[in-house]
């Protein structure tokens, strides 16, 4: 109907009507009157893009950067502001931001992080002593953080506090020290660690509670020259024992004393089986590393010989009986294909390899040398290295992609490897968008904002809902025939009509 009413514009326009029938004075200047091309009941004089229906006074805006109500505003009301979140931590840079319909690549809605180049400082954040503001809040090393010490007031000035009045802080207040237990912080010389090297002394200087000269134990030694002032029998003239005390007080406890008394006679144990041998011996009060109690291996430098062991084919006398390899052998997998697996149906006990034997019955076909426990699973649907599972993990299997909308195209971002495609899988991942199956390298591309084959561009003119537009080089809204592109938007300088028959004049159409 719209062509029809065209064509009968047009033939009117290039017939003329005479002035004369009409009773009209020709002015010489041709009347424009208003049309509404797209049909959206608004004509060109209000229709601020009279080729688009979706486009008119009033209409709903919409984030397709065209001023849909025609109101000069382009995506008004739409757009929400987004910042630059550079080191992922969920908080933007309020420095750099922008305003989007949508959420822009690396960009949050939330503002505030005040170094967007490390991830470990944000808004929320824990604050530690590390001379950042690690929580955005304007401040450095607040006394809240973390790893904040306590201080304690050293009023003497020797390294030690006083456990009742203390602070928090990040770094050493003046005055203050790290540690705590002065028992008088009105004197540098008591504090704990401080030397007591005067026995007639009551004053406790180290603040340990144990003050000046004591005789506990009543031995004749004061406690500050006695080692153990609890213990008669401990003193410099005590007589060292086997009892893992320094009773003679010279810093040497038991076997390290050489004046001890009481020791045991100990064996070496050169193998390491538990038993030891007659070649070495050690007096000590307890045993020795390498030692032990007995002498009872009869072949102190074989591991596997010793009384109670298990006999083995080693032509050894394991049990320390006095006889070799009785009652012993292994049991030997004949090995049919040479592929060092034996058949475990197939056996023989004997102390030595018989020949076509191994010593194992791993393999799953003893006819077969590629099939064994080292082999590697191919698809062949066989059982190549004797796991019990067929052609799992095949050093051959293909990669197969996801393809969620069944359009036989997968995507990158989710693959399996497997001999046989499984179901909802492709063998290439060329889909741009595997939630649409009309989306795929092999579709058709329509004008829809769409990239509808995958080609990374959208709308292009080879769509086949593409228009046709004609040049308008006088720019009265009619164009020129000859002169035509084919595109899914408007270029600017052609228009919808084809029905200027002069081009180069503007009061010439068939308006």
């Amino acid at each position: 109907m719209r062509s029809l009413s065209l064509a009968l514009i047009l033939l009117l326009a290039c017939r003329g009507e005479d002035p004369k029938e009409t009773g009209e004075l020709d002015t010489g200047d041709p009347v424009v009157e208003a049309v509404d091309a797209d049909g959206d009941g608004f004509t060109s004089d209000v229709d601020c893009d009279d080729a688009e229906a979706s486009v008119y006074p009033g209409a709903a805006e919409t984030c397709d950067d065209i001023d849909n109500n025609c109101d000069g505003n382009v995506d008004e009301g739409l757009l929400a502001t987004w910042y630059l979140d550079a080191d992922g931590d969920g908080a933007g840079d309020p420095s750099r931001s922008t305003e989007a319909c949508t959420r822009p690549a690396d960009h949050v809605e939330a503002g505030g992080d005040c170094n967007d180049l490390d991830g470990q400082i944000h808004p929320e954040a824990v604050e530690s002593c590390d001379g950042a503001d690690n929580d955005c809040d304007g401040l450095v090393d607040e006394d809240d953080a973390v790893d904040v010490s306590s201080w304690f007031l050293d009023a003497d000035g020797d390294g030690w506090g006083q456990d009742s009045e203390s602070l928090v802080s990040c770094t050493q207040p003046v005055g203050y020290a790290l540690n705590a237990g002065d028992c008088d912080d009105a004197d540098a010389a008591f504090h704990p660690g401080a030397s007591e090297s005067d026995c007639t002394d009551a004053n406790d200087y180290n603040c340990d509670g144990s003050v000046g000269f004591a005789d506990t134990d009543g031995d004749g030694f004061a406690a500050c020259e006695d080692c153990d002032d609890t213990d008669g029998d401990v003193n410099d003239d005590g007589i060292e024992t086997c009892d893992t005390v320094d009773n003679d007080c010279d810093g040497l406890v038991d076997s390290d004393d050489p004046d001890v008394t009481g020791t045991t006679i100990y064996y070496g144990d050169a193998d390491g089986d538990g038993y030891g041998g007659q070649q070495f011996q050690v007096a000590a009060c307890e045993v020795p590393a390498g030692y032990v109690s007995n002498s009872d291996d009869c072949d102190d430098v074989n591991t596997a010989s010793y009384p109670g062991a298990s006999e083995v084919c080693d032509d050894a006398d394991n049990d320390c009986d006095g006889d070799v390899d009785e009652g012993v052998g292994s049991t030997w997998y004949q090995d049919s294909d040479s592929d060092g697996y034996g058949n475990g149906s197939v056996s023989e006990i004997s102390c030595d390899t018989p020949s076509g034997y191994v010593g194992n019955a791993l393999d799953c076909d003893d006819f077969n040398a590629s099939t064994n426990p080292s082999s590697y699973e191919v698809c062949d649907a066989v059982d190549n290295d004797c796991d019990g599972s067929v052609d799992e993990d095949a050093i051959n299997a293909t990669t197969w992609y996801v393809d969620g909308d069944s359009d036989s195209y997968g995507i990158s971002t989710g693959s399996t490897t497997a001999c046989d495609a499984p179901t909802g899988y492709s063998d290439n991942d060329s889909d741009c968008n595997d939630g649409d199956a009309a989306v795929n390298p092999a579709a058709t591309e329509w004008c829809d904002s769409v990239d509808n084959d995958c080609d990374g561009g959208v709308d292009e003119d080879d769509a086949v809902d593409a228009s046709t537009w004609y040049q308008d080089l006088d720019g009265d809204g009619f164009g020129n025939a000859a002169n035509q592109e084919l595109g899914c938007n408007q270029p600017s300088g052609y228009v919808a009509d084809a029905t200027d028959c002069d081009d180069t004049s503007a009061s010439t159409n068939t308006a």
